[in-house]
């Protein structure tokens, strides 16, 4: 084994980096010698039966601590192990330091914290400022109590006309949880009501578990107007002082956190005053030097003379006007004389007559055009249909003649087209008839010739 020198501090380092590898512990046991310092770090030390640890826990931690560790308590410490250089001893590094035995509680109100962070619901960027000056202040606390004096006292101390609307319900116990949702609720919906107080007085973390109930966070994180979570001490910290627009470290302090001094207000007011008296007067001695200004002006020193000008100037325009006037009524008169001459040689009376006789010897040539071509229509009508009764087969059947017709409806011109026994039809001047072939016999009689095709090929 290879012995070297080290120095104290290199020794110290060592162990400390191996100490520092064993990670989060969780130790139990009692405390004793418990000091907080001016810098208020928590120093301490943690025993059992046969030994014992420094713990130190620093002061942004004790902060969140939900109850402050006391001497002779019992206690269950999460942390980190961790050597002192200076002293060249190992202390304990705290966490979290929850009563023994309350484990189960402490687990349940850390996933429920971290469940309600995940969601935003203590994000800075929802949080509503509190109003300077509000109408009313609501107050949700149970009756009677200490916390309600307190709030009451402070607000009254330091703006005395404050209305104050209070809303009584239990911050301890089975009803609490619903007691204190609906009281939120009555304040929020109140109409003068403009910023909340909610809270109690301080307690182990099972009398502050009421504000660490998931329905009055939500109830707080629902409000339309701002609240102020006021519960326990500076060293209680509950899931609604998170939630809540602005936490108060006590009562007290939430009084003096939602309404300005009465004195401070009216040292304002008076301020403003001082100010706007000044503003006013330099403002009046400013028009009245621009006033002195214009009384000295010529304009205003010699008015006759901008009068008598503008008077002049009144009198040019008006005569000019008028001979503009007659110039324009002068052409005008032109204008029309030399129009009325221009219409009189145009005079439409002559060239009327003219055209209406004209009118008369075209409407009589048109009438004899139009009989004429009537009669001429008439004769053509009557030779075309004289020509078509004599082209009609009926004509030709009403002689005599027949017209034979198959079963398929074509026209029967040979005997060599039937068979005996077919049934025929026979066209004839009046209707139709049937007729059955019994026999047949060729006979040349000389040229046959179709009278009438029915289905014509052109």
């Amino acid at each position: 084994m290879d012995e070297r020198s080290l120095s104290v501090s290199a020794l110290t380092r060592v162990l400390s980096m191996a100490v520092e590898q064993i990670g989060p512990v969780r130790v139990r046991g009692e405390l004793s010698q418990c000091r907080v310092s001016a810098n208020g770090h928590l120093y301490a030390t943690l025993k059992d039966e046969q030994a014992l640890i420094n713990l130190v826990m620093w002061r942004s931690t004790l902060r969140r601590q939900a109850q402050a560790p006391r001497e002779g308590d019992v206690v269950e410490v999460r942390g980190s192990v961790e050597i002192y250089p200076p002293r060249g001893s190992y202390q304990l590094v705290a966490s979290r330091i929850t009563p023994a035995g309350s484990g189960d509680l402490a687990a349940r109100l850390e996933a429920l914290k971290q469940g309600l962070l995940a969601e935003g619901l203590f994000d800075e960027d929802r949080k509503q400022p509190l109003p300077f000056l509000p109408r009313a202040v609501g107050i949700a606390t149970a009756a009677g109590s200490a916390a309600l004096a307190d709030i009451i006292d402070s607000i009254r101390r330091r703006f005395p006309a404050m209305p104050i609307v209070h809303a009584p319900c239990p911050v301890q116990g089975a009803q609490a949880e619903a007691g204190i949702i609906a009281a939120l609720a009555r304040l929020d919906a109140h109409p003068d009501v403009d910023v909340i107080i909610v809270g109690r007085g301080g307690g182990s973390l099972e009398d502050l578990w009421a504000f660490n109930l998931e329905g009055v966070v939500r109830a707080i994180a629902a409000c339309r107007h701002p609240v102020i979570s006021a519960v326990g001490h500076e060293t209680d910290l509950t899931l609604a002082d998170l939630v809540a627009d602005c936490r108060a470290k006590t009562p007290t302090e939430a009084g003096c956190l939602v309404v300005p001094e009465r004195t401070a207000c009216d040292q304002i007011l008076n301020d403003h005053r001082r100010r706007l008296n000044r503003a006013i007067d330099a403002l009046v001695d400013q028009h009245r030097q621009r006033l002195e200004a214009l009384a000295t002006h010529r304009a205003l020193v010699w008015p006759q003379q901008i009068v008598n000008r503008h008077r002049q100037r009144l009198d040019d325009l008006h005569h000019g006007l008028d001979s503009a006037l007659e110039q324009a009524l002068r052409t005008q008169r032109e204008r029309l004389d030399r129009t009325q001459r221009a219409l009189h040689l145009l005079y439409p009376g002559r060239r009327l007559r003219v055209a209406r006789e004209a009118t008369t010897q075209l409407q009589l040539r048109l009438n004899r055009a139009a009989n004429a071509h009537l009669i001429a229509g008439q004769q053509r009508l009557r030779a075309l249909v004289g020509r078509l009764d004599a082209l009609s087969p009926l004509a030709v059947i009403a002689r005599g003649y027949s017209l034979i017709l198959n079963e398929d409806g074509s026209v029967v011109t040979s005997h060599d087209q039937v068979q005996t026994g077919q049934t025929l039809r026979c066209r004839l001047s009046d209707g139709w008839i049937d007729t059955q072939v019994t026999g047949q016999q060729a006979e040349r009689l000389g040229e046959a010739r179709i009278l009438y095709d029915p289905n014509p090929s052109s």
